[in-house]
């Protein structure tokens, strides 16, 4: 839904299946399952399977952002949550040029954004948006950046569309561990290392208790190094930060 055409290429879907929390089987347990939501595609000329979107739902259609802006709300210039980490400058020309982009119109991320100049801040609002209710659709808010680097055309962004994670610190955080660069939604994290709502996707509990199971699996010296192994990678990955309101 959040694609123009509708459509997504069925290896960009198995880049995010874990991220999104689908089965190893999900093109027999939910595609085959779902024949009047969705379809499989291969256009003459092209090595790549499709998935085509079906049906459209209004009601699904709605942005967490607007969700958290509550019923009856005015959705039209609605602002990020924004949080940097303890430390974190922002020089007085930076802190105006913030407040005055998040009070700037905001567009959904399942509307046509034909009509916007790609120039404008507008236009950049809308591609935050976009990466925004995409890292809320997947299970631990996170997702490897070269899994979305592919999907330009498909999300209508214009070149180098990935920069807005290094322009926009106070919402995305961008992680480098062993050469791996992972994108994090600052705000499900609250300036931690664990998730706020760390049980309102099951697959959570699920992952850390298997993770924790592995973990007093090996043996006491190769533990304590995993440990500290791991509390060096979280250190490094999110460190801690305060809410820093930018909307009055």
């Amino acid at each position: 839904m959040l694609t123009l055409p509708r459509l997504l290429p069925l290896h960009t879907v198995d880049l995010l299946r874990w991220d999104l929390g689908l089965p190893r089987d999900y093109r027999a347990s939910i595609l085959r399952r779902y024949p009047e939501h969705f379809a499989l595609e291969q256009p003459e000329g092209d090595e790549r399977v499709w998935l085509r979107l079906l049906s459209w739902d209004d009601d699904l259609a709605v942005s967490e952002l607007e969700k958290s802006a509550g019923i009856g709300a005015d959705t039209n210039c609605l602002p990020f949550p924004v949080s940097f980490t303890k430390g974190f400058g922002l020089r007085s020309k930076c802190v105006n040029w913030l407040r005055e982009w998040q009070a700037l119109p905001y567009t959904s991320p399942y509307a046509d954004p034909s009509g916007l100049d790609r120039r404008t801040d507008v236009s950049e609002k809308r591609n935050v948006g976009v990466f925004h209710e995409l890292l809320h659709l997947t299970v631990a808010k996170r997702t490897e950046r070269h899994n979305v680097s592919n999907m330009r055309k498909l999300l209508g962004m214009p070149q180098k569309f990935t920069k807005v994670f290094e322009r926009h610190p106070g919402i995305f955080y961008l992680s480098r561990v062993l050469g791996t660069q992972t994108v994090v939604l600052r705000e499900a994290y609250g300036g931690g290392s664990q998730l706020i709502e760390k049980y309102a996707h099951p697959l959570v509990a699920i992952r850390e208790e298997c993770a924790t199971l592995m973990r007093a699996a090996l043996p006491p010296r190769r533990r304590r190094n995993r440990q500290s192994d791991s509390c060096s990678e979280q250190d490094e990955e999110y460190e801690g930060g305060e809410e820093f309101e930018l909307i009055e």
